[in-house]
């Protein structure tokens, strides 16, 4: 059968069925060309109007105003004048969590949460995500079996269990499982056994933690470098890892040609692991331009979730009510470190922090992409949101994972329109530089948005990774 002939549609049968989706779903071709397409290259804030794309096997192989030559059996799409744009990134996800922390250790065992990571997975690339990075949990399998064809689903940068010290971030135990004595500490909590985390203390441990991590596939390693808000035991002042355990993960990890990302949120914490080489600061908010200034010098990045310091959080039913005053303060005190990031000069990755029950995280991921542009937008240098955001979600955000060097999955570079680069794009009805619902589905709020897998975002009309076809409405 000729390619031409190949008709990709999206069915309704098809999304119901996780197993199904994996063949109903897309249709390869050698070649592909895009004609008539409005470009937004990842990097640029302007449209390249009336161009063609052709993409070969897995790449993106020309760009072109006058329509190339193609092979007899190639697959020629007309864009009609929709903008062509690389597919997103979600720099930090956690995939696996799929269910509220409460009801992980009573209620479900790693095939529950196996299962549910499959439909994270394609309700992801359905938004348009074709990259995910995730931060903290046992990813590998739905990472492999996207890979195989299996299920379908983004392509994911698994960082396996976090690394953490004892009363750090990561040390979900009860406060009597660890009782008074380092004696017993070798039980290990449910948390760890599910491989969401791993609590080591000292350079011997942390660099045995790093090598089990590396040795299941992870892309880069993740810490947890500072406190934080959803862990019992420790304040979010506090700084995590000394020195030497900091620096004996980032050796390890250079040593198999990638890098490490610390869960952190203070200067302190930061400079500590900037100090010994670390690349990228998760969630991080709270610092100063200083350090911020410091961490574009040195080449990092910072990777916020933006709806932490949102209103719409005060509408979280899981939010404690005695945490409301102070996440209103901080807010306000916050209130402007999307801007003042930028102002230093510092490189900032999208991230949603996806984590939790499905479709109140598919909400704040579709919420924070708007949100963003309200904390990125405007002040002193007049910043286009639309703009900075969509850098955030394209070419930053690839810049970011290439770290991975040579664990980085990819066939080439991601979150660009460029030749050579892998051909994960997007069609879109519309021009996100002008109104960023077009990749949102037009929504400013979060827990009072329709479910979103009962509303796919009609204005994202086709989705494409590595040059294979999964959704295509036009």
């Amino acid at each position: 059968m000729k390619r031409s002939n190949l008709k990709i549609k999206l069915s309704a049968l098809a999304i119901a069925s996780v197993v199904s989706i994996s063949t109903s779903f897309s249709a390869f071709a050698e070649q592909t060309l895009f004609t008539n397409v409005n470009v937004f290259n990842g990097t640029e804030n302007k449209l390249y109007n009336n161009l063609n794309v052709l993409v070969e096997d897995k790449l993106i192989k020309s760009i072109s105003s006058a329509k190339p030559a193609t092979e007899d059996d190639a697959t020629v799409i007309d864009g009609a004048g929709k903008t062509l744009m690389p597919g997103l990134i979600d720099g930090h996800v956690h995939i696996m969590i799929n269910s509220n922390y409460d009801d992980i250790i009573p209620y479900e065992d790693p095939y529950d949460l196996g299962i549910k990571s499959a439909i994270v997975a394609k309700d992801f690339l359905m938004d348009g995500f074709t990259s995910i990075r995730d931060m903290g949990g046992p990813a590998f399998a739905v990472a492999r079996q996207i890979k195989n064809g299996t299920i379908i689903g983004p392509r994911i940068y698994p960082s396996g269990s976090f690394i953490s010290q004892t009363s750090g971030h990561g040390d979900f135990r009860g406060r009597f499982d660890l009782g008074w004595s380092v004696r017993g500490q070798q039980d290990l909590g449910v948390w760890e056994k599910l491989g969401f985390g791993s609590i080591a203390d000292g350079v011997p441990e942390v660099l045995e933690q790093t090598r089990i991590n590396l040795r299941h596939g992870a892309t880069q390693i993740k810490i947890m470098a500072g406190g934080g808000g959803s862990s019992k035991y420790d304040p979010i002042d506090t700084t995590q890892y000394s020195v030497e355990e900091t620096c004996a993960i980032v050796e390890a990890a250079k040593d198999w040609g990638t890098y490490v990302a610390a869960h952190i949120f203070t200067d302190r914490a930061i400079n500590r692991a900037l100090d010994c080489g670390v690349k990228t600061m998760e969630h991080g908010f709270f610092a100063s331009f200083e350090t911020y200034q410091r961490l574009a010098k040195e080449g990092g990045f910072v990777v916020p979730q933006m709806w932490g310091l949102s209103p719409e959080l005060m509408n979280n039913p899981l939010m404690p009510k005695d945490k409301l005053p102070l996440i209103a303060q901080l807010a306000e005190m916050y209130k402007d470190v999307g801007r003042t990031m930028l102002d230093a000069g510092v490189k900032v990755s999208f991230m949603s922090d996806w984590v939790g029950e499905i479709e109140n995280s598919n909400r704040s991921r579709r919420y924070e992409i708007y949100w963003r542009t309200v904390m990125f937008g405007g002040g002193k240098n007049n910043y286009d949101g639309n703009f900075e955001v969509l850098k955030q979600l394209t070419s930053i955000a690839g810049e970011m994972l290439a770290l991975s060097g040579p664990r980085n999955p990819a066939p080439g570079p991601i979150g660009v329109i460029e030749v050579g680069a892998t051909a994960d794009i997007l069609l879109v009805d519309g021009n996100p530089l002008e109104d960023i619902h077009v990749i949102n589905g037009g929504y400013k709020e979060w827990y009072s948005q329709p479910a979103p897998s009962e509303n796919p975002i009609e204005t994202i009309q086709l989705i494409m990774k590595e040059g294979k076809v999964y959704k295509n409405t036009l």
